[in-house]
């Protein structure tokens, strides 16, 4: 292990495995344990989304071991600092006891900077539980395209266990304070026989890779490093299958994976496959499309309706496999909150449906207290309806309090 500080108050090291090893010692180290564990847990329930997350907490030994946040920043200006302490007072109502630069880190894969070291924070209010009671539930659904026979979008949901894949149905739900869940959608490309393998390959092995990196949803030290290291090897792993087979040169697949655990969805996301996030009636794109018109897009140079119809719209600069020497996929992660829904979709989901349609669709279900899977089923069938020429493929997600109907 290396370790990256060795104090009065405590040391702490990082292992091999990612993790942070926190040894709590001095004066009031017992009560300064129960302090951060409590504070940690507590940001956590409220969904705030940049300090570390309790893997586990030895009381006896007086060891905290977290997720890790990242590198300690070399430089960082006054008043981003401010504005980091400043939210997590006011959005989440923790006062830090040492609010400077030395307890804020950088965390490369999310982009975005972080707080440690809890031990001596303040509680503003304790009146939110610091239970992590969401839930979710979930509906996928396929169906092959009339342009042409054979599906070449495939789709997959698993949790993992000691670095095994664990099946789950395509209708189901879990309780997130107990499990996590992975759902993936591909859509393959490559000729007659290269696409349908493609993206079977894509999910398959993905099933394989991601558990044996992850481990478990509970252990893990940095889910979003595990998901790009995972994604990066499957783009590698699909190269080298298409190089043994003639009849599959350059195929390849897009990908887009969504990992939910207790409070938080990271992603990872190749090609033009999309995942949205409905909250409060609003609809948000969390993925954008590897192409130049996605681009154009994303910067506010083209509209929806002119990136729809756009000739060059489905010329992708990113995929897993195919001639893409190298993959970046694009890596996220969002807080999760009772009432969100989420979409994981393939093309023709987006060919079939505008932003608004997904929006309304979503709304009215939620308004209506419809189900998962009547809400997924009404979006498969009405972007059928008005495309249907693709393969059309979605996972829908609601994320709920545990217990809630």
């Amino acid at each position: 292990m290396k370790i990256a500080k060795d104090g009065i108050r405590a040391k702490v090291r990082v292992g091999y495995d990612g993790k942070v090893y926190k040894e709590f010692r001095g004066t009031d180290a017992d009560k300064r344990f129960d302090n951060e564990v409590h504070v940690l847990k507590l940001l956590e329930s409220r969904g705030c989304d940049f300090v570390p997350r309790v893997i586990e907490a030895d009381r006896e030994n007086l060891l905290l071991v977290t997720t890790n946040c990242g590198h300690p920043v070399a430089s960082i200006s006054e008043d981003k600092a401010n504005e980091l302490y400043s939210r997590l007072e006011m959005e989440f109502g923790v006062v830090h006891d040492d609010p400077f630069p030395r307890n804020i880190t950088y965390h490369p894969q999310r982009g975005i900077f972080c707080i440690i070291d809890f031990e001596l924070a303040t509680i503003l209010s304790d009146d939110w539980s610091d239970d992590i009671r969401l839930g979710i539930e979930w509906a996928g659904f396929t169906r092959e395209g009339r342009r042409k026979p054979g599906n070449d979008d495939a789709l997959a949901v698993f949790s993992s266990l000691e670095g095994w894949e664990t099946k789950q149905p395509l209708i189901g739900s879990v309780n997130l304070a107990r499990e996590g869940v992975v759902m993936a959608v591909s859509d393959g490309m490559g000729g007659v026989k290269g696409g349908d393998y493609a993206s079977f390959l894509a999910v398959s092995e993905l099933r394989r890779f991601l558990p044996a990196w992850l481990g478990d949803f509970r252990g893990s030290a940095d889910p979003l490093a595990t998901l790009e290291a995972t994604v990066k090897s499957l783009h590698e792993y699909i190269i080298r299958r298409a190089s043994l087979n003639p009849e599959l040169k350059d195929m390849g697949a897009t990908l887009v994976c969504g990992l939910f655990f207790r409070t938080e969805m990271h992603f990872a996301h190749v090609g033009d496959s999309r995942i949205y996030r409905w909250r409060d009636g609003k609809l948000e794109q969390l993925s954008f499309d590897h192409s130049r018109v996605g681009r154009m897009f994303r910067d506010g140079e083209l509209n929806e309706r002119q990136a729809r119809m756009h000739p060059r719209r489905n010329i992708l600069n990113q995929v897993i496999g195919a001639n893409c020497q190298f993959v970046r996929p694009q890596m996220g992660s969002v807080p999760l909150k009772p009432g969100d829904w989420f979409l994981l979709c393939s093309d023709g989901v987006v060919d079939g449906l505008w932003n608004h349609h997904i929006r309304d669709l979503i709304a009215e279900g939620a308004e209506l207290g419809a189900g998962v899977e009547s809400v997924a089923q009404s979006l498969i069938d009405r972007a059928y309806e008005n495309a249907g020429k693709d393969d059309t493929t979605l996972f829908l997600v609601r994320i709920a309090r545990q217990g809630e109907e």
